[in-house]
């Protein structure tokens, strides 16, 4: 699945950043084309990040669902249950010690939720109370699978970041007066 069908697939972020050439040579590069990989790769994460928790999200939406229905007590309406299913913490969050990004620009955002919506426009995720179990269960299964690829992916573009930041790293520490330009 590409972010934008138009756009060839050399041109996306995420093929330059996995790209085995995008981490060569490093030694070789500027200090400002060093900063710049590692902002891409830095982008690519933020994005991918976001991306996995609006999948996450709407799987658990949807799973809610499902057990609401399978409960032999009466439940509220799922909107009601929202932030109850939403607030439940099952995706601990591990700390990189990096300094917390929140400020995801706004055409990424909209290309996630394109994304997110694209796997699921056929469903009626708007009422998930149309479809029956056995579709329901398709597609937090669906959504379950791509939040797989998208953490798997978001693991290879953090093992790219790492790469950059020893090689910064190992610049400052050489040269202590780097980290001030």
């Amino acid at each position: 699945m590409t972010d934008t069908p138009t756009e060839h697939p050399k041109n996306r972020r995420i093929d330059r950043v996995l790209d085995a050439s995008f981490v060569e040579d490093l030694g070789g590069l500027s200090l400002e084309d060093l900063r710049a990989r590692r902002d891409d790769a830095l982008a690519e994460r933020e994005y991918l990040s976001m991306l996995r928790r609006l999948l996450q999200g709407r799987a658990e939406i949807l799973a809610a669902e499902l057990a609401a229905r399978a409960s032999p007590d009466e439940q509220p309406p799922l909107v009601e249950r929202l932030t109850a299913v939403l607030a439940a913490d099952d995706h601990p969050t591990t700390s990189r010690g990096e300094v917390v990004r929140v400020s995801i620009p706004e055409e990424e955002m909209l290309l996630a939720r394109r994304r997110v919506e694209r796997m699921v426009a056929d469903v009626g995720l708007s009422d998930p109370s149309e479809l029956d179990d056995a579709r329901l269960g398709e597609v937090v299964e669906t959504l379950a699978v791509e939040e797989h690829e998208v953490s798997s992916l978001r693991r290879e573009v953090i093992r790219v970041l790492d790469t950059l930041q020893d090689e910064l790293k190992r610049r400052y520490r050489d040269d202590p007066t780097l980290a001030l330009r």
